[in-house]
């Protein structure tokens, strides 16, 4: 029974799932051995925090956005809250990110398709939070 409301909230809530798995993998990526940040591309990731760092944050932020839909699924008004601080915290992780990108471009002198690539989700993850204020009721017209 709580596996079927699972699931059928995690079809309403696909693109929240994508941006938290995406973050989770992000992390998993940099965690795993090798050095990702000798890369020109992730030249300003290695000035900031570091490759352990990042991949750590990346990856605390998206395990938690990922529990708050799973617990979410089964206690709706338990988890909003979590869920929003979550995707608020995601939408400042990706577009840190896709800073960081850009500044690894622009000092590469070649444009990477992760800077398109993370701004885009930056904005999905930017309309989840705006779902999730509108499933809370948070916005009023009048």
């Amino acid at each position: 029974m709580i596996l079927v409301h699972i699931r059928k909230k995690a079809r309403q809530r696909a693109a929240e799932w994508f941006c938290a798995l995406n973050l989770v993998l992000f992390g998993l990526t940099l965690l795993s051995p090798g050095a990702t940040f000798e890369l020109k591309a992730y030249a300003a990731f290695r000035a900031v925090f570091g490759e352990a760092a990042t991949g750590g944050l990346t990856l605390v932020v998206g395990l938690v956005w990922s529990a708050g839909l799973v617990v979410n699924g089964v206690k709706r008004q338990l988890t909003s809250t979590v869920r929003a601080t979550c995707c608020f915290a995601g939408v400042i992780v990706y577009a840190l990110i896709t800073f960081a990108y850009v500044i690894g471009s622009v000092r590469a002198g070649v444009l990477v398709p992760n800077v398109g690539g993370n701004a885009a989700i930056t904005v999905l993850a930017l309309f989840c939070l705006y779902w999730i204020g509108e499933e809370k009721g948070c916005r009023t017209d009048g």
